[in-house]
């Protein structure tokens, strides 16, 4: 019945509230940027966080981030069984996420085995999601599936990469 109705069916597709994401005015971040400066910005932003956070302070260090629920279907799974081969590319991988004790566990595995490359935050931390999506370059996002998703938007608004399973709404969104 749907296919027959396809036509004339409609949806409501997510969007960013920028009054909160914005990178030009977001108030957690280390620095403000848009396009006439968005180099200097995020440059900045990766700085500040790599040194808030303990890891080696470089810019030209890639730096991925995943920020999610640490369960079956938001993938992080797939991204802690990954982390062995990121790291030995010589990126740094960011973390924040609560859920599942099995993950959060390997949060803390990732971060003990990867002192110079990795952190794992379990918990939820509003500005410390901002600081990751304005520092990252690359999002991930292996969600098995995902009905909505936001965190690839923000991403898009900060220039982070969204990397992203092609599924639901990241199939069509990203």
């Amino acid at each position: 019945m749907l296919n027959d109705r396809g036509p004339v069916l409609t949806g409501i597709v997510n969007g960013v509230d920028e009054d909160d994401w914005n990178p030009a005015t977001d108030k957690h971040i280390a620095k403000n940027y848009d396009l006439t400066n968005f180099k200097e910005g995020k440059r900045a932003c990766k700085m500040a966080l790599q040194e808030e956070l303990g890891l080696p302070v470089n810019p030209d260090i890639p730096m991925i981030a995943f920020i999610g629920r640490l369960d079956y279907q938001k993938g992080a799974d797939i991204m802690l069984q990954a982390a062995p081969w990121m790291m030995s590319q010589g990126v740094q991988l960011v973390c924040l996420g609560t859920g599942t004790a099995d993950l959060e566990n390997g949060l803390r595995w990732l971060e003990a085995a990867y002192k110079d490359q990795a952190r794992g935050w379990v918990g939820f931390n509003v500005a410390m999601s901002h600081k990751i999506t304005a520092a990252a370059d690359i999002l991930l996002m292996p969600s098995r599936f995902e009905p909505c998703g936001l965190n690839q938007l923000y991403a898009m608004s900060y220039g982070t990469v969204p990397v992203a399973h092609a599924t639901g709404v990241l199939g069509t969104g990203v």
